[in-house]
């Protein structure tokens, strides 16, 4: 059996298969790679847009309900003896 200098696998042809698969993946990233070169969109160093403008007031933790009514309430005057 002979084998190669590598010491690997025995030399076999290449089936027409597997050259036109490899010459499809050759000219598919020529492609791309032509295509990204030849782009003039950079996107590497792009900035990115600014945040959009708060239209609208942030909630905030939540608040106790307010009543349009106000009622006073009776506090006492009176002191206990014996207290400071």
């Amino acid at each position: 059996m002979s084998r190669n200098p590598l010491g690997r696998m025995p030399f076999r042809p290449l089936s027409r298969a597997t050259v036109l698969r490899a010459a499809a993946v050759t000219v598919i990233t020529a492609t791309v790679t032509l295509a990204a070169a030849c782009s003039n969109e950079d996107t590497v160093d792009t900035v990115p847009p600014p945040w959009p403008t708060r239209t609208t007031k942030p909630d905030g933790p939540p608040q106790p309900p307010t009543s349009t009514t106000t009622t006073k309430t009776p506090t006492s005057t009176s002191t206990v003896a014996g207290t400071t």
